[in-house]
C-alpha cells in the first residue's frame, strides 16, 4: 500500500471499516498497529482493546489528515509500554513516548513532509497530558505547539474520551472548558 493510499482511507467518511477491509496491507505498512490488535487495556478506563479503541478515535476525529493520523498512532506504543500491577490493571507508562518514536520512524520511511510530521509528532505526544494540573502548564505547550495544534490536540482528547469507558465522558466537558478557556485567553 501506498502512503497515498493510507491517506484516502483515513480521510474517508467511516475510516474504521475501511481500516478493517485493508488489515493486511496496513499492517505490512505499520506492523506496530497488529500488535494492538486483541491487546486488553485491562483498565477502568477502557471498553475496547488498543486496535479497537484506536478506530473509534479515528473516526471521532475531524477529516484533516493531522488529526487522523495522530489518532492512529496515538497508543500504538501501548503494547511494548504494558505492565501490570498487583491488582492485575494494566498500565502504559510514558506510552506517548514509545507512539511518537514509532509514529516518527513511519513518517521517515514515508517521507511524511517534516512540518506535517512534526505537527503529527506534537499531537501524539501530549494527547495524554492533563491540562487540569496548571494553567501554565498549557500556556507552555502552546508555545511549544502553536494555537493551531493546541486547538487539535484538544479535538484528539475528545476523540479519545469518547472511546473509552463512558464512565469517563464527564471529561470531555473539562476538555471542552479548557479550550474555550484558551480561545478567549487565559
Amino acid at each position: 500500500m501506498k502512503l497515498d493510499e493510507l491517506f484516502e482511507i483515513l480521510l474517508s467518511d467511516k475510516p474504521s471499516e475501511l481500516i478493517k477491509e485493508n488489515e493486511d496491507k496496513i499492517f505490512s505498512m505499520i506492523p506496530e498497529l497488529n500488535d494492538c490488535k486483541g491487546f486488553d487495556q485491562n483498565s477502568k478506563y477502557h471498553i475496547y482493546d488498543v486496535y479497537e479503541h484506536t478506530l473509534h478515535v479515528v473516526d471521532n476525529v475531524p477529516k484533516k489528515i493531522e488529526l487522523r493520523l495522530a489518532a492512529l498512532f496515538h497508543d500504538i506504543g501501548k503494547p511494548i509500554t504494558y505492565f501490570e500491577d498487583e491488582l492485575g490493571n494494566g498500565h502504559f507508562p510514558k506510552h506517548w513516548e514509545e507512539s511518537r518514536r514509532i509514529f516518527e520512524n513511519f513518517a521517515k520511511r514515508y517521507n511524511l513532509n517534516n512540518q506535517l510530521a512534526k505537527d503529527i509528532s506534537y499531537l501524539i505526544y501530549y494527547h495524554d497530558v492533563d491540562f487540569s494540573r496548571s494553567d501554565s502548564l498549557i500556556l507552555d505547550i502552546v508555545e511549544k505547539i502553536g494555537y493551531d495544534n493546541i486547538s487539535d490536540l484538544f479535538v484528539l482528547k475528545k476523540a479519545d474520551v469518547l472511546a473509552q469507558s463512558s464512565k469517563y465522558h464527564y471529561q470531555v466537558d473539562d476538555i471542552e472548558k479548557l479550550n474555550n478557556t484558551l480561545k478567549r485567553g487565559i
